[in-house]
C-alpha cells in the first residue's frame, strides 16, 4: 500500500475523533431520579456540542452550590422550535432533570421555569440502555 492511500485515511480518523468522542449517552444521569434546583442562572452557552448552563442554587446547609446543566445540541435544541431567549444570565430559574449518577452538582436538563412560565425540553430519557446496562447510582439526590 502506498502513502497516498494512508493519508486520506489518518486524516479522516483525525477529523472524525472529536465528533466521536463529543458525543456520549444519558449513562451518566440517574434517569429515574428527576429532581429541581432553584437559583439564579449564570450562564446559558449554546455551543457544540451540547447545550451547557451553570445555575447557582443556596444548598440545604446555607452553602452555594454551583450547578452545570448540559442539555440538546443547539441544533436539536432549534429544530425542536425551543426559543434560545426564554431564560437569561442573572435570572431566577427553577431546572427539573435527572443528577449525575455520581453525585457531583450536574444534571441533564428536562425543563426550566421562569416565573409562571415553563418551558420542557425532554419530557423522559427514551435512549437504550441509560436504565438497563447501568448499575444502580452511586448517590441518590433529592
Amino acid at each position: 500500500m502506498t502513502i497516498r492511500f494512508f493519508i486520506p485515511v489518518l486524516l479522516g480518523l483525525v477529523l472524525a475523533a472529536p465528533m466521536a468522542s463529543a458525543h456520549h449517552s444519558f449513562a451518566i444521569y440517574d434517569v429515574d431520579n428527576k429532581i429541581h434546583r432553584t437559583g439564579e442562572l449564570v450562564s446559558l452557552e449554546f455551543s457544540q456540542p451540547h447545550i451547557r448552563a451553570q445555575l447557582l442554587v443556596r444548598g440545604f446547609n446555607g452553602a452555594q452550590e454551583l450547578w452545570v446543566i448540559e442539555s440538546l445540541s443547539p441544533r436539536r435544541w432549534d429544530r425542536l422550535g425551543k426559543p434560545r431567549d426564554f431564560a437569561q444570565p442573572g435570572d431566577l430559574v427553577t431546572l427539573e432533570g435527572w443528577p449525575a449518577r455520581n453525585g457531583q452538582d450536574e444534571m441533564l436538563l428536562s425543563s426550566i421555569t421562569v416565573g409562571s412560565s415553563t418551558l420542557v425540553i425532554i419530557d423522559k430519557v427514551r435512549q437504550p440502555g441509560a436504565r438497563s446496562k447501568n448499575p444502580p447510582a452511586t448517590v441518590k439526590r433529592d
